[in-house]
């Protein structure tokens, strides 16, 4: 009990860390900064993935992209009350959004693209939105543990 009590905790710092990049996101999506929207948008959306995983087992993968392996075996877990929030989907944000981890942040190098070229807000909302919506499933979860319907 003790050890569910902990993953808990850990999960509960996550979440409040993935909630300050939701925010940090909408704050520079107002003020046209789409890469870094998209950036804190991703962090978002890493770190309540890291909590689903903290909630359903003891520990998270300690790297940026998760394994579709890893997550097929908390897609198990996931308690049935909750398949409604399709969690299956978080992965794919995840997977998603992690492939403009470093270009959001540094651009295309190569051909010499900043961010700022390869982003727009349409680009930067989607972001928000699939962030918003491992956040919440996210803090749904954590809900349901600890006080079961």
């Amino acid at each position: 009990m003790a050890e569910q009590a902990k993953n808990i905790e850990m999960a509960e710092s996550f979440l409040k860390r993935a909630l300050n990049k939701l925010d940090e996101a909408k704050r520079h999506l107002k003020s046209w900064h789409y890469p870094e929207s998209i950036s804190a948008s991703q962090e978002c959306i890493e770190l309540s993935i890291k909590a689903i995983f903290m909630l359903l087992q003891e520990k998270y993968p300690k790297k940026h992209e998760f394994k579709e392996k890893e997550f097929e075996a908390i897609l198990e877990k996931i308690p049935e009350k909750l398949k409604y929030l399709d969690f299956h989907k978080l992965y794919l944000y995840s997977k998603f959004w992690l492939s403009f981890y470093t270009v959001a942040k540094y651009g295309l190098e190569k051909i010499g693209v900043g961010p700022e070229k390869l982003f727009e807000k349409e680009e930067a909302e989607l972001a928000l939105k699939h962030a918003d919506k491992c956040y919440y499933g996210a803090r749904q979860l954590e809900n349901y543990i600890k006080h079961p319907w």
